[in-house]
């Protein structure tokens, strides 16, 4: 009986070590690049899906975009 759990307990640390060095040595796949648009009033850019649109412009906040939309 203890042969059979020694045996487990080393086929387990060995897929461990085997899975833990192959997810280490993949390589990470590139984030999928969204496109950035200029704040009207600041300028920084924002991803266009956080950015607020007024008056046909990006705008990074809802108080750039009051400022800039008046």
């Amino acid at each position: 009986m203890s042969k059979i759990l020694l045996l487990l307990i080393a086929v387990a640390v060995i897929y461990f070590l085997v899975t833990g060095f192959a997810r280490r040595r993949k390589p990470s796949a590139p984030s999928p690049s969204e496109s950035m648009v200029p704040c009207a009033h600041c300028g920084i850019n924002v991803p266009r899906s956080e950015a607020l649109e007024g008056a046909g412009r990006f705008f990074c906040s809802e108080e750039h975009r009051r400022i800039g939309s008046g």
